[in-house]
């Protein structure tokens, strides 16, 4: 875990299933999508359920949750839960769904409705019923990094996310609000867009050269550098 405790295994990503040759892999096309106040299905209520729906609530997504039984974690959330298995009725007006079920009946149920009704699915354990996979996940501040194998091995992306997350500076998420500032304040200047972006390099790369922001001297060091 980095030190700004960043490190999350969900984040609404799409990884859309592309359909290329015969015989080759899908390719899977990674979007990033808005959830704030959109609806999403959790089908479970076990562990891998619970792990699921924090994760969308996490990104503001409104979560409704069906199962039979839930684990009592479930009743601190702010979630909707229907007390009993899930039904095709259930993902009307949804956004995308969960199937964490491990209930095989219930994957194929879910997701012949979800394609007939194009409703993003992912289901837990079973690559071949999904239309989309959760990456593994890496926050800091504005940066979020998604990894993903395409459902072949979790394991191998989450590995992928923490060797990132080890080479990137502890102070990262400040040099990153810094650049946004610099990225502003850099729009008045002289130059046209090469000598912008230029500048922008240079100053980010003394940043993660230092491993923190840079102080107003330093800048004003690197804004009078001659290109």
């Amino acid at each position: 875990m980095n030190q700004t405790g960043g490190k999350q295994t969900l984040l609404p990503a799409f990884f859309s299933r592309v359909t290329g040759v015969e015989g080759e892999r899908m390719a899977y096309f990674p979007i990033f999508i808005e959830l704030r106040d959109r609806p999403c299905l959790v089908a479970g209520g076990g562990k891998v359920a619970l792990r699921k729906a924090r994760a969308l609530l996490s990104f503001g997504a409104r979560v409704t949750v069906a199962a039979r039984a839930f684990l009592p974690e479930f009743e601190c959330l702010p979630a909707v839960l229907i007390r009993r298995g899930v039904l095709s009725s259930d993902l009307r007006g949804m956004a995308l769904a969960v199937d964490a079920t491990g209930d095989s009946a219930a994957g194929k149920m879910l997701s012949r409705e979800c394609a007939r009704r194009k409703i993003p699915l992912n289901v837990v354990d079973r690559p071949d019923l999904c239309s989309f996979f959760f990456p593994a996940v890496l926050r800091r501040g504005p940066l979020t990094a998604a990894v993903s194998t395409g459902g072949t091995s979790p394991t191998a992306a989450a590995w992928t996310r923490d060797r990132l997350d080890e080479v990137l500076p502890a102070r990262f998420e400040e040099i990153l609000e810094q650049m946004g500032r610099l990225r502003a304040r850099a729009r008045g200047e002289p130059g046209g867009p090469d000598r912008r972006a230029a500048l922008l390099r240079r100053c980010f790369a003394a940043a993660v050269e230092k491993e923190g922001p840079l102080s107003e001297e330093e800048l004003l060091r690197l804004w009078e550098e001659k290109e």
